[in-house]
């Protein structure tokens, strides 16, 4: 085993399959805690209703912790704001993990802030790699026993800021040289996922096969959805779309491969993503389940009918997929309850 997938395999306590054979992850976005000013009560209401429907193993945020660079303010404010929004997923002794989006900088919500809490398995990811947050979660089988690999994987994703970081490191200008004037839709200044990323997984995925003799399953998280989630919305009854698409699927309009290397990796069953606030599509292309979640955050905007997360589940007699479907708020927790939330905290 290289030393850079033992580094990679390594967490602060380690995932594991339940007795029966599963694995569930919540995966929600888009917080948008505003910075200067307290956070919407009704956030933490609602992802407390959610994870108390769904029993998961691991709450994912998908970036957008925050609505600006400097991140809530300070490092005090922001650790006062994880420890409120996060309590009961503490107090359950439910892991947790996040990545950053593209509202997000580790100047405005330093890592350690986040790995300082008990269950939280955040990362800052490998230093040669671009941005931060991208890392992989091994979930180990039941038993603890190492010596076949992890049951499965999640693999997490920095999908940065926005093309103009990307062209100062390429040394292009944005508005010359990356936007041409028809590009896929209106949010051709966001970034994704680089190359550098894309390789870091495609080795990773390799020496594990390599190393236990079979193919790890998995799903991706990111912030920004891939390219190929455009083709999810265009055709809508040859990946069996379902959910609502109500503002443009914010991808970047550079493809920097990483749908094309977990296809043929051949081990990714699903890519989930945030970013859109409004949207809560899936659909499955070439065998990969493409998803968003709808934004889960009150300080922004977004539509009540759709907030939510994405509820992912492996089960290690099922290597070959995973079930996954849309959890909503309104389904967890009453009108009533989130108003007196926020009334209480006001």
């Amino acid at each position: 085993m290289t030393e850079r997938l033992r580094r990679a395999l390594t967490t602060k306590f380690p995932l594991r399959m339940n007795e029966n054979g599963t694995f569930r992850v919540l995966c929600v976005s888009d917080f948008h805690a505003p910075c200067g000013r307290r956070w919407d009560p009704r956030l933490k209401a609602a992802l407390d209703a959610l994870v108390d429907a769904c029993h998961p193993d691991l709450v994912f945020i998908a970036g957008d912790l925050t609505h600006d660079d400097e991140g809530v303010g300070s490092e005090e404010l922001l650790h006062e704001y994880m420890a409120d929004v996060m309590a009961h997923t503490e107090e359950l002794g439910i892991a947790w993990a996040h990545i950053p989006g593209n509202h997000d900088r580790e100047e405005g919500i330093p890592p350690h802030v986040f790995m300082a809490f008990p269950h939280c398995l955040s990362e800052r990811g490998d230093g040669d790699l671009d941005g931060y947050g991208t890392y992989l979660l091994p979930v180990w089988p039941h038993d603890g026993n190492r010596e076949n690999g992890p049951a499965c994987c999640v693999w997490a994703f920095d999908t940065h800021i926005g093309l103009g970081h990307y062209g100062d490191k390429l040394g292009l200008t944005p508005d010359c040289d990356l936007n041409l004037p028809h590009m896929h839709t209106g949010f051709s200044h966001d970034d994704g996922v680089h190359f550098n990323q894309t390789a870091w997984y495609w080795d990773m995925s390799a020496e594990m096969e390599s190393l236990y003799g079979r193919k790890i399953p998995g799903i991706m998280l990111l912030h920004r959805p891939p390219t190929e989630m455009y083709l999810v919305g265009k055709n809508p009854s040859m990946t069996g779309l379902t959910g609502g698409i109500r503002e443009e699927i914010g991808a970047s309009d550079i493809n920097t491969g990483l749908f094309a290397a977990a296809y043929e990796r051949g081990d990714i069953r699903a890519i989930i993503s945030g970013h859109d606030h409004i949207n809560n599509c899936a659909g499955t292309y070439l065998g990969i389940l493409l998803a968003e979640d709808a934004g889960l955050g009150y300080d922004v905007y977004g539509d009540d009918d759709l907030r939510g997360g994405r509820v992912i589940e492996f089960f290690a007699d099922k290597p070959d997929s995973v079930h996954s479907y849309h959890i909503y708020v309104q389904d967890c927790i009453t009108e009533e309850k989130l108003c007196q939330a926020r009334e209480e905290k006001v």
